[in-house]
């Protein structure tokens, strides 16, 4: 098996596709987002629909670039205090 670093680099970790949420409301939360949008078929034209799926489609994609930013934030972050930690030994 290769470092991890080697495994990072060659795509063999995925943090984003590891992640589940574990808070009880997530689910909660995404079920009544697929009963509204459910609904919102019945009543919406195709073209209002097409207008809502390209909406949730963008609202994924910003999403996705908020949550890549706090996890390099974070990886900085845990970096940083490694690096605080071993620097200030003894």
């Amino acid at each position: 098996m290769n470092n991890i670093l080697e495994q990072l680099y060659f795509g063999e970790i995925r943090p984003e596709e590891m992640i589940v949420p574990k808070n009880p409301e997530y689910r909660t939360l995404n079920n009544e987002i697929s009963n509204l949008k459910e609904q919102l078929k019945m009543r919406l034209s195709n073209h209002e629909m097409e207008l809502l799926e390209e909406t949730f489609d963008l609202i994924g994609k910003s999403c996705s670039i908020y949550s890549s930013e706090v996890f390099i934030y974070g990886f900085k972050i845990g970096v940083l205090m490694i690096t605080e930690a071993f620097a200030n030994k003894g």
